[in-house]
Parts: C-alpha cells; sequence; structure tokens
C-alpha cells in the first residue's frame, strides 16, 4: 500500500509527510521514499507493483499513475490546504522570489490546480493548515485513523511533539549548520533546495508559520492579484475574503502578469498529461521544456544530505557529504 502526503506547498505537507512516515515505521515496518514525481512513481510502480509492504512518500503535481493508485484501492492520500495568500508569502520567502515572479511563472495557479486535482480523489483525507497548527495531536490522530492504526494513550501528543513546529525549526537550523561546515555557502540561490534526505525538510523550510501572515506582507496591488486569481476558492473553502482598494495604475501589467501565470501552469498541467505534446510547445512560446516546482529528493543515495539546483529548473543534483554525521531525526 502506497500513502501519497500531497498537500499544497507550504501547507505541512512535509509534516504529514514525518508523522505518516514515523507511524508506518513504528506500526506497520513501513518505509520512506522521499519526494517522487508522478513519472519516477509510475516507473517504481511499474517495477515494484504491490508487493505488500507500506510506503509513503511525498508529491505535490497531478499524474494519472497517482490518480490510477488511488481509484484502485493501492493507496491512500493525505492532503492539506492553506490561505492561498499566506502560501504565496510563504513561497516567496522559501524561494528568493519576488511577488511577480511567483505569479509569472504561475506558482500561484499551480496552488490552485493541484487542489482541484486532489481534493476530488477517492481515499484521500483533507486537513487545514490553521487546524494542524491549532491541535497537531487531533491532526496525528485523524491521519492514523485514515492508516487504519490503532495509536495507545498518549502516542499522538508524543508524535506531535516530536515533530513540533519548535522541533522542526531546530532541524532546519541543525542542518543550515551542517551544510556551512561543509562548505556551503547558503547565501547562493542554488542552494535553496538543500534538504535532509531523511524528513526532507529543507535547511530554510521554516518561517513564522502565523496564520494570516499576508496581511500584514501585501500591498494593495498584491492583494488585488491574489483576489482575482483565489478569491473563488478561498470563499468556497470558509477562509476570510479579502476585498482590496480597486486600482487604475498598473492593471494592464497586472493583468499581463495574471495572464502569463495561468498560461504557465496550464503548460505545466499539460506537461504532465501530455508530455510529448508539451515539449513540442512550450519552445515555441519560449517556456524552458522543464520546470518542476519542487526537485525530487533522493531515494537511496546513502548520503546524509540533498542540495538541488534551481537555477536552471533541471540542472544537475549535487549531493552534499557532511562527514560522518547521521541524518536528522
Amino acid at each position: 500500500m502506497y500513502v501519497f502526503c500531497v498537500g499544497m506547498y507550504r501547507a505541512c505537507s512535509t509534516w504529514q509527510y514525518e508523522v505518516i512516515a514515523h507511524l508506518l515505521e513504528r506500526h506497520r515496518g513501513g518505509r520512506r521514499l522521499g519526494y517522487l514525481t508522478g513519472d519516477q512513481f509510475e516507473a517504481l510502480d511499474d517495477r515494484d507493483g504491490d508487493d505488500g509492504t507500506w510506503k509513503v512518500l511525498k508529491s505535490h503535481e497531478e499524474h494519472g499513475r497517482f490518480a490510477r493508485a488511488l481509484a484502485e484501492g493501492r493507496a491512500l492520500a493525505a492532503y492539506a490546504h492553506r490561505d492561498v495568500r499566506d502560501v504565496a508569502f510563504s513561497l516567496m520567502h522559501k524561494r528568493n522570489l519576488g511577488f511577480e515572479p511567483l505569479v509569472t511563472q504561475g506558482m500561484v495557479h499551480q496552488v490552485l490546480a493541484n487542489d482541484r486535482f486532489w481534493s476530488v480523489r477517492p481515499g484521500t483525507i483533507t486537513q487545514r493548515y490553521d487546524h494542524l497548527v491549532a491541535d497537531p495531536s487531533a491532526a496525528v490522530e485523524g491521519l492514523a485513523a485514515h492508516l487504519g492504526l490503532g495509536l495507545a494513550p498518549g502516542e499522538a501528543a508524543q508524535v506531535a511533539a516530536e515533530y513540533s513546529f519548535e522541533a522542526n525549526r531546530r532541524r532546519t537550523a541543525d542542518l543550515g549548520r551542517r551544510l556551512r561546515r561543509g562548505g556551503v555557502d547558503l547565501e547562493d540561490p542554488s542552494i535553496t533546495q538543500a534538504h535532509d534526505r531523511q524528513t526532507l525538510l529543507h535547511w530554510n523550510h521554516m518561517r513564522e508559520g502565523r496564520v494570516g501572515d499576508w496581511r500584514d506582507r501585501a500591498t494593495p496591488a498584491q492583494r488585488a492579484m491574489l483576489a482575482r486569481i483565489c478569491g473563488g476558492w478561498l470563499a468556497a473553502h470558509g477562509y476570510e475574503p479579502d476585498r482590496p482598494v480597486p486600482l487604475s495604475a498598473g492593471a494592464i501589467r497586472r493583468e499581463l502578469a495574471m495572464a502569463r501565470g495561468s498560461l504557465a501552469c496550464r503548460l505545466r498541467c499539460l506537461s504532465l498529461r501530455h508530455p510529448r505534446l508539451a515539449r513540442a510547445i512550450k519552445p515555441l512560446l519560449g517556456i524552458a521544456p522543464e520546470a518542476p516546482l519542487a526537485p525530487p529528493a533522493a531515494i537511496s543515495t546513502g548520503q546524509d544530505i540533498r542540495v538541488d539546483a534551481s537555477s536552471p529548473p533541471n540542472a544537475p543534483h549535487l549531493v552534499v557529504r557532511t562527514g560522518a554525521e547521521h541524518p536528522v531525526k
């Protein structure tokens, strides 16, 4: 049985992965597969199939093989969503991007496209980021129930404490120190995806995590764009609506940025469904042939830390070894 941890970007999907992997290792002899793209999962599934073991992986974007495994009952999924406005500003911090590049690259549109795919899949539990933050023990219990596991008294609270915000902040700080000791320049933009192979936590993974942080960060123009892109989704999912002041200056530029973002997202989704067709179309539009939003983690390299170059998007991966240290637990 596979378990897919496929939440929104920056919405505790890594936390869900950590918790589910912990529970499956403890109760079912499960194992971690790390981050897999849909194509990588398809190759793995073709090779191994249902071998009777529990395996957990993290991903984000849609793929037909994910949908097929869930429809056939060979997989379960855990999804989490968050106020998309908070997601946007968290992504800006995580990927060291400005707001307009974030929009024009289609990353905000991609959040909604991914949600449309995962929110209708069978065998999927959906959790809200703000609920996870407010009551992580209850979230652990929900994930355990979805996996068919009965937890001992106090076990959910123990697991929640082991992967708490503070505990994971310590893990990411330790990872940053290990990278620096290994001679890695963390100011280098190509190092933004450096992460621990066991937990999938990145060295810059943790920010404030505050619900509603977007209110203190968004400019009037940014609020107007976010309301246009995700206002309908926010209302449908019970998030506080925003009524930004209408702006006239710069309207054409904002419209073009949103149009470019929508096109980039559509092409990315097209490339996931019809890769050969997308490879032919993208160069005609001046778009890089491949532009995954989340590079895959190492699966079995035997190394401690994975550094995925982010520019260009599919640059070769550099694996950094930090001596005899063990992966962060």
